[in-house]
């Protein structure tokens, strides 16, 4: 090579190293090469700091990290937007059929995916149920930068899904209703016209407490995965709950090309077959579905069929009470159950006892959708929350790579669990950073009885507000 010709080259070569510069994370970069990113929300009702998202840095081994708090902010007023708080001493079973009163305050939402990642890592979206807002962050390395809040368009908002710049969000309170959204370019949101379903007669709750009662309430609304699709999980469903805990149905919506939804085909769930109150679902295909079911305790899997009814491929029995969360790939998914609070094991004839701990179990699942239960390999408790303190429960699970991360709102903590190859789960570590929750178990906190009243509906200056709302609430969990 000439003299001249490399004297050319080497200037081609500065000129291109000059205008190269690489784009750092703040300019977008999500950073996905060097590490990850885990997300909690806090749901709080605090009138001050409002709802926050807590974001942790994730290392190669899954150590987590807390960068910090990042509040949901306001929609024009200058106030806070505000979470549910921790969910009142739950009413329906003692109204309708007069048994004991039943606290399961640590479910505050009654629903998942009320902190949603969309598929590039760069947008999350937040539920603040107490103002009936949504709010948008984009994602930075070094934290969120929030860029929109907008109305829900409904009451309660409690589950998000999103496809191809189409956001819907399921608002669980009366009747119930679904609204769309799109995704602007930097994340922000805004309202797709004519995208609101009214849920009404198809997803009433029992109306107590005010908004709703999360026992009865939707839980999930989702995409499948090629956006045809919506389907949406409705635990009750009917204004009263029948003799037996309420057997729910599922609702798919077929979504025309402009995001719109059409009619639902509704499939009704059955409390005495065995598949009594939907509550979380994966798909395991385009047209699988794997769900939880909350009032029979078991998980079951469906093909969604050409004209949109379910038929049941198989269904394994869960030993643990309550699953309402579930997480899977290709080869596993994975259940969190809530473990029975003291007032149930009243009912079933324990009275005395404290709240029971939450259990995580795994079922392998194959190309034709049938479930095989791991066994005891794949089945880890939460940890105690410590004397003195009744049972921890399961709340929000997300599986991210090799990583199971579960969150603990009664003790302030999400667990991290290794998968194996085989599915198994192993190396339990615990990452602190949130705040505590309260304690159910009226043995050792008499006073839960008389908490009744959602927490954003109480005033914090009067007399009777009830001290549990000021008490961590953390619901909602994603990552990448």
């Amino acid at each position: 090579m000439s003299r001249s010709v490399l004297d050319r080259v080497m200037v081609l070569l500065v000129a291109l190293c000059m205008t190269a510069v690489p784009v750092s994370a703040e300019d977008g970069d999500d950073d996905r090469d060097r590490g990850g990113a885990l997300f909690v929300m806090a749901n709080s009702t605090d009138r001050v700091r409002g709802n926050e998202v807590a974001m942790y840095t994730r290392s190669s081994n899954g150590d987590l990290s807390l960068v910090g708090y990042f509040p949901t902010g306001h929609l024009g007023t200058g106030e806070p937007q505000l979470g549910s708080g921790p969910a009142p001493t739950a009413q329906v079973l003692s109204i309708a059929f007069g048994l004991p009163l039943v606290v399961a305050s640590a479910d505050a939402l009654g629903s998942a995916n009320s902190l949603l990642l969309d598929r590039g890592h760069r947008c999350l979206f937040a539920v603040n149920a107490g103002s009936n807002t949504v709010s948008s962050f984009r994602v930075r390395r070094s934290g969120l930068d929030r860029v929109s809040v907008v109305a829900s368009r409904g009451v309660f908002p409690v589950s998000l899904t999103e496809n191809d710049n189409v956001l819907y969000v399921l608002n669980s309170g009366g009747p119930g209703s679904l609204a769309g959204f799109r995704v602007r370019g930097n994340c922000r949101l805004s309202p797709l016209a004519n995208s609101d379903v009214s849920l009404g007669g198809l997803a009433d709750s029992f109306p107590l407490p005010n908004p709703g009662e999360v026992l009865t309430t939707p839980a999930q609304a989702s995409f499948s995965p090629d956006g045809r699709l919506l389907v949406l999980s409705i635990k009750g469903g009917d204004a009263q709950p029948g003799p037996t805990l309420p057997s729910g149905r599922i609702a798919v919506f077929p979504v025309s090309g402009s995001g719109l939804l059409g009619g639902p085909v509704v499939t009704a769930s059955s409390a005495t077959g065995g598949t009594g109150g939907p509550f979380s679902f994966v798909f395991a295909g385009s047209r699988t579905l794997v769900v939880v079911h909350a009032n029979s305790g078991t998980v079951g899997s469906y093909l969604v069929n050409a004209n949109n009814t379910l038929s049941q491929i198989a269904d394994a029995a869960i030993a643990t009470f309550a699953p309402r969360w579930i997480v899977g790939n290709d080869q596993f998914v994975y259940t969190a159950s809530f473990g029975a609070p003291s007032g149930v094991l009243e009912i079933l004839g324990s009275p005395g006892l404290p709240d029971v701990n939450g259990v995580i179990n795994g079922f392998r699942i194959d190309r034709h959708g049938n479930l095989t239960d791991l066994g005891p390999d794949a089945q880890v408790e939460y940890p105690a929350p410590g004397p003195g303190r009744s049972g921890n429960h399961a709340i929000d699970i997300s599986l991210i790579g090799r990583f199971l991360y579960f969150l603990q709102p009664r003790t302030g903590s999400v667990g991290r669990l290794t998968v194996a190859e085989d599915g198994s789960l192993s190396d339990l570590v615990n990452f602190g950073g949130l705040s505590p929750g309260l304690e159910p178990f009226v043995g050792f906190n008499p006073g839960i009885h008389n908490f009744l009243t959602r927490c954003f509906l109480q005033d914090p200056e009067a007399p009777t507000f009830s001290p549990e709302c000021r008490l961590g609430s953390a619901q909602g969990i994603t990552g990448y």
